[in-house]
């Protein structure tokens, strides 16, 4: 059963979510639970010793701790998981990438607004492809998934998206915000401090060098034990 999480310090606005959810319960195939919390640090302290929730729906402003803060946690705990924020302010829709968020919904919550973005949510949890994530281009906005990515570099102040069919996605996130975006999915792996790669498209691995679609990436010395034992170990498991 899915697991579902609402956070907001406004009582009143976690009965009108919580009655959104119960109406949509029967369009939604997988079942699910909801637990609902008014304090950030009460649903962190449940996160920590029961486990993480499979969808989360955060209220981004709060007193003390802000559900951008909430999220950042939930993300460095490497569990797959999907986010969605509540927020009366559009302010925020920049920082929602940097943890990968599914969805931002803006109070007062419209009813099929949030109906669409808890379906996406829940599709995303089911890709067999893997995660979706979004990432900025100079036009707007490309959503990829995690398994035609094959690797991502990092150039000045852009990063470079090399994609299965061969095209390419520039994006100004940092290398940073893709590792926390991908940290629970084992096929990616950062062997240089200058990309992350997708070891499923691995061809070989040559005298210090990783071969990938006819390109030589280094791996940085001090690391190169470390990833062939995780190479290994993750290509006899697969």
């Amino acid at each position: 059963m899915m697991k579902v999480a609402v956070l907001d310090d406004s009582p009143a606005d976690v009965r009108i979510i919580l009655g959104m959810l119960d109406d949509l319960s029967s369009r939604i195939v997988r079942p699910f639970s909801v637990q609902a919390f008014t304090d950030p640090f009460a649903l962190l302290d449940v996160v920590q010793e029961k486990g993480g929730f499979d969808l989360y729906f955060l209220d981004i402003i709060m007193p003390v701790m802000s559900g951008m803060e909430v999220a950042s946690c939930i993300r460095s705990r490497g569990e797959m998981c999907e986010i969605i924020f509540l927020t009366t302010s559009r302010e925020y829709g920049v920082e929602a990438f940097g943890v990968n968020a599914a969805g931002y919904l803006l109070k007062p919550i419209d009813r099929a607004r949030l109906e669409g973005v808890a379906m996406t949510a829940v599709a995303r949890l089911d890709v067999p492809g893997g995660k979706s994530i979004v990432a900025r281009t100079g036009g707007g906005v490309r959503k990829l998934l995690s398994s035609e990515i094959v690797c991502i570099e990092s150039f000045n102040h852009r990063r470079e998206i090399l994609l299965a069919d061969g095209s390419k996605v520039t994006t100004p996130e940092t290398l940073e915000q893709f590792k926390q975006i991908l940290a629970d999915d084992p096929a990616f792996y950062a062997p240089h401090r200058t990309y992350i790669v997708n070891l499923n498209y691995i061809t070989g691995v040559q005298d210090g060098d990783i071969l990938i679609r006819g390109a030589a990436l280094p791996v940085a010395k001090k690391s190169y034990r470390k990833f062939m034992e995780y190479y290994l170990d993750y290509s006899f498991k697969k």
